[in-house]
């Protein structure tokens, strides 16, 4: 058997530390669990008795092992900067759930605290390994669609109140952050950025607002409008208070369009004369008329592994190759600008250009901590009822 990586993950009790902690015990790959870290013991001594592994309440502690390479970052996302600066500066490689941060000066932190130890870092956008989703990058790179003219993503990802109540973080400015954008819409504008134009946007315009959630001081609902440096027009709408509209990605280009619904393509069409061409040769008589259009087969594709970006971040680990990391830190940048981008716009009133300024971010967060309005929730039992297993 060849060698493997030794994680350990600092925040495995909670939720997604517990997904993590799933693959690494029961996922093949060039991996194994060799420690376990979370502030919350009874839930932590648990895990630790289930998995017959070492545990400890001091992240410190975890990355200062010598039975850990690298360290996944399951904490919330506002602690993100700290523990993967942590990490890289005790040696260890980090692989950090989403987002990457908070704020536009935590994330460039993280970004350079990993590039200056000369460490492995990567983000858990795992949605980058669908075959959909590379098959799809593949047919823009071949010219399949033509030149890339828009992108379209809409997504629900439905919240009640009683989420609020699980975890004192959520759903407030100062501990979260913000709400649908920050913490649902990560993987979706992860996406969109590396289909459009593997960047962030250049400039945006944006609008946000608490439709109905009682006990939650941040966004439900967000829209967007803006452009990428090279030139694809993109229009982005994301709630937690809409329900039964999974993920929705349209691509708009001069020879076809593609849609995906849920991860998988729903649909494929191309046109016999590129928009173009059509645009400046059609000379009559029909005012409305386009180019003829036929539905394509839709692209088959090998079923996901959902546990790629585990498999490829062991590989470089073990490789020294950072290429080999599914999404590097760095790429984390793109969704996390067009997050507070978003976020900035709404509150300005204005176009906003990426990347934003920190400290003017700061200065609306400070201000909408200042003013938010205090939340009744009685406290449930953290994470009572979600799941997310491997």
């Amino acid at each position: 058997m060849g060698r493997k990586v030794r994680f350990g993950i600092i925040g495995s009790a909670g939720l997604i530390g517990n997904y993590h902690s799933d693959v690494l015990t029961k996922g093949e790959g060039p991996y194994e669990l060799t420690a376990l870290c979370d502030i919350n013991r009874p839930r932590l001594e648990k895990q630790t008795a289930d998995l017959g592994l070492p545990g400890t309440t001091s992240a410190a502690e975890l990355v200062a092992r010598d039975d850990v390479d690298a360290v996944i970052v399951a904490t919330p996302h506002p602690l993100h900067a700290d523990h993967v600066t942590m990490a890289v500066e005790a040696g260890k490689d980090v692989l950090t759930e989403k987002p990457l941060a908070a704020t536009p000066a935590d994330a460039r932190r993280l970004v350079k605290a990993v590039s200056r130890c000369r460490r492995i870092g990567g983000i858990h956008y795992q949605q980058r390994g669908r075959p959909t989703v590379a098959r799809l990058k593949g047919m823009i790179a071949d010219g399949e669609l033509g030149r890339l003219l828009s992108i379209r993503v809409t997504g629900s990802y439905y919240k009640s109140d009683f989420y609020y109540t699980l975890g004192g973080w959520r759903g407030t400015w100062r501990d979260e952050g913000g709400g649908v954008l920050i913490n649902q819409a990560p993987h979706d504008i992860d996406l969109m950025c590396y289909l459009a134009a593997e960047n962030m946007p250049a400039s945006l315009t944006a609008r946000w607002t608490n439709l109905y959630h009682a006990n939650s001081q941040v966004e439900d609902m967000a829209t967007a409008a803006g452009v990428f440096p090279n030139g694809v027009e993109f229009s982005l709408n994301v709630s937690v208070a809409t329900h039964a509209d999974p993920s929705r990605f349209e691509l708009f280009g001069t020879a076809g369009a593609v849609t995906l619904v849920g991860g998988e393509f729903r649909r494929y069409v191309r046109y016999e004369t590129d928009l173009e061409t059509f645009a400046r040769s059609y000379g009559g008589p029909n005012p409305y008329q386009g180019p003829a259009s036929a539905e394509q087969p839709l692209p088959e594709c090998e079923p996901w592994d959902p546990t790629l970006v585990h498999k490829r971040f062991a590989e470089a680990v073990l490789t020294r190759q950072k290429d080999a990391v599914l999404v590097p830190v760095a790429e984390g940048r793109w969704s996390m600008e067009v997050i507070h981008g978003v976020l900035l716009s709404g509150h300005s009133g204005r176009a906003e250009k990426l990347p934003v300024g920190p400290a003017r971010y700061q200065r609306m967060l400070d201000e909408l901590i200042a003013k938010a309005r205090p939340v009744d929730r009685g406290q449930a039992d953290s994470e009572q009822g979600m799941a997310a297993k491997f």
